[in-house]
């Protein structure tokens, strides 16, 4: 009885300890995401998403506070979003400041049927 208690003493204690380990990283895992929403050439799709990831994305892992990048696509429509996480707003903005973002969006140009919209948002969850 003693050791059945014990095995569901400890197994309470690792997942109360894996709770809250995760609890600690999401709190302290801040980020910022810079959403890019695109309409675009249906015709240039397969293009527009080739460019995007042998260009864009080993670019944007070179620039300080990147997270992570995703482009969301509707084939039907042209519609494209594109979400760039990054460690702070601050980053955000300095490689926007330095040119980085602009040369992004400028390697789509003959793509684009209007023109881009860009915001940015706080990671408020994440799982």
């Amino acid at each position: 009885m003693k050791r059945k208690i014990s095995v569901i003493l400890m197994v309470s204690l690792v997942v109360s300890l894996c709770v809250v380990a995760t609890l600690a990283k999401k709190e302290d895992n801040t980020a910022f995401a810079r959403v890019t929403i695109t309409q675009s050439k249906i015709e240039s799709y397969d293009e527009l998403v080739k460019l995007y990831a042998e260009s864009v994305v080993p670019a944007a892992k070179s620039q300080k506070g990147y997270r992570g990048i995703l482009l969301l696509t509707n084939r039907e429509t042209g519609k494209s979003i594109s979400i760039s996480f990054w460690d702070s707003e601050e980053d955000a903005i300095a490689n926007e400041q330095s040119g980085y973002y602009q040369e992004q969006v400028a390697k789509f140009k003959e793509f684009f049927t209007a023109p881009p919209v860009k915001e940015g948002y706080e990671v408020t969850v994440k799982d």
